[in-house]
This record gives structure tokens, sequence and C-alpha cells, in this order.
């Protein structure tokens, strides 16, 4: 029969927090074809923009007559335009947060859990995954340095990039 030592160390019996049976990890080519789709899209929503910014503004402006300048025609361009960009990352951040996924991770069937399998967080997408890396990213000269290694981090055998380690996150393949 032991005594209770009010000295003693607590013990606790420590379990890994994902299942390896339980969830298939997202492979490294697909989760960088879901940066890349997503990075288009919004990429590719700017450049129409711009596209169609260059072709109607030279036209208005060398239509003007008498110094009238045509600001209407630049107040709905901007709101539509910037509507459209902001329709895009609204629908991106309800999907994250209903289903842990962006357009692109959806189309390719992969999907942001926390490591122990629950759903993630706005917050913690957000704050840690979003505005965080941002922040980071954003430091002259040290972060394309930071952005990098962040990326490199893919090759580990988890496949965890710096900003999954912060976030305590894991992409996955959804079975479906």
């Amino acid at each position: 029969m032991s005594e209770y030592n009010p000295y003693e160390a607590p013990s606790a019996v420590v379990a890994d927090l994902v299942d390896p049976e339980a969830v298939e990890l997202a492979d490294r080519g697909v989760r960088l074809g879901a940066k890349l789709l997503d990075g288009l899209m919004v990429g590719g929503g700017l450049a129409i923009i711009g596209v169609l910014a260059a072709i109607f503004i030279p036209t208005l402006l060398s239509q003007r007559k008498g110094g009238a300048f045509p600001t209407v025609f630049f107040v709905v361009f901007g709101l539509v335009g910037g509507g459209l960009l902001l329709a895009l990352m609204i629908w991106n951040l309800v999907w994250l947060h209903r289903y842990g996924q962006t357009i692109a991770k959806r189309l390719l069937k992969i999907r942001i859990v926390r490591s122990n399998g629950e759903p993630v967080g706005m917050g913690r997408l957000v704050g840690l995954r979003i505005l965080l890396m941002w922040v980071l990213e954003s430091i002259p000269l040290l972060g394309p340095l930071f952005s990098l290694v962040n990326a490199c981090f893919i090759f580990r055998d988890d496949r965890r990039c710096i900003h999954d380690l912060m976030a305590d996150t894991i992409v996955v393949k959804v079975n479906a």
C-alpha cells in the first residue's frame, strides 16, 4: 500500500493527439496546388480589374469634354471591383469557419483541422494562421526568409509548416 506524498510530481498518461489511422495528411503537392489556386483567384480578380481599367480609363479620358471628368465611372468601377474581391474573401472566411476549407481546398478535397482532429476556431485561423503570418512575412529583409523557411517546413515527416505549428493545425484529406 502506497501512502499519499504531497511532494511527489504528478503523473499522467500522455497520448498522441492524432490517431494516424483516423486521418490522412494531405499531400504536399495538393497543399501547394490549393495555395496556388487561392492565389490565382485573388490575383486573377486583380488582373481582370487592372485590364478593364487599362481599357476603359484611357477611353474615358480621351472623350471628356470641357474638362468634365467621368468620376461616376471610376467610383462604380472601384466599388464593383472592390466588392467582388471582398465577396471572395468573405466566402473564403465563411468556408474556413464552417468547413476548415477555402474554395481551392474544397475543390482539392483537403481541410484544416486542429492537431487532435477537432474543427479549428475562427480566431485561431485568422489570428495565428493568417494575420500573424502576414505580420511576420512583412518584416523587411527577414520576412522573405521567414516565408521561405515556413514553406520548407512542409518537408518534415508531419507535413506541418510553421503556421501550422503556431496554430496547432494539420491539413488532412477529406474522405468524401
